[in-house]
């Protein structure tokens, strides 16, 4: 069953790995991924691509206080309606039913529109967005990528809720 133990021309195991046919395939992905990514056109990729800077936890030295802060915040309500202090950039509440993808995109345009000629962010470049949590996920996104094309180089993300209590109950981590 093992490797025979004499000499003559029995058969032995061999106890190296057969890697072959793993490099087979491995060869055979490099050479899809080299034939498909100039494929990707450069639109789609910059489409796809949203950068920003995570939020922090309160036990980090980035926290802000959003009563206590000069830094420009955005914030978008329940209703879609985007703000920025007492301004209102955008009222989207009227795109908030459907599942059409570019049912925001007007809504995305004016925002991008209004930040990009407001002063005091195309000075400062750094703006912390503040949303609501039964939001649709890709309005949110749809509005940092947007925020980003504007000319914000810093954007954050309030989402400690420490600073402001929930209508009902207590911030969620915390007791009674």
């Amino acid at each position: 069953m093992g490797a025979s133990s004499g000499g003559g021309g029995g058969r032995t195991m061999m106890a190296e790995i057969n890697i072959t046919p793993f490099v087979d395939v491995m060869l055979v992905l490099l050479i899809i991924f080299m034939v498909a990514t100039p494929l990707i056109e450069k639109n789609d990729r910059e489409k796809r691509k949203v950068e920003l800077d995570l939020p922090v936890t309160r036990k980090n030295d980035d926290t802000i206080d959003p009563a206590k802060t000069e830094k420009m915040i955005l914030e978008i309500d329940a209703d879609l309606v985007v703000t920025i202090g007492e301004v209102v950039i955008v009222d989207c509440s009227k795109h908030k039913v459907g599942t059409d993808r570019a049912r925001f995109e007007p809504c995305f345009e004016t925002i991008g529109e209004k930040l990009g000629k407001n002063p005091k962010l195309q000075e400062e470049k750094e703006l912390f967005i503040k949303a609501h949590t039964e939001i649709p996920y890709g309005f949110v996104v749809g509005t940092m990528a947007r925020v980003k094309a504007a000319g914000v180089t810093k954007l954050g993300m309030i989402t400690n809720p420490d600073y402001e209590a929930p209508e009902a109950g207590p911030a969620p981590g915390k007791k009674k």
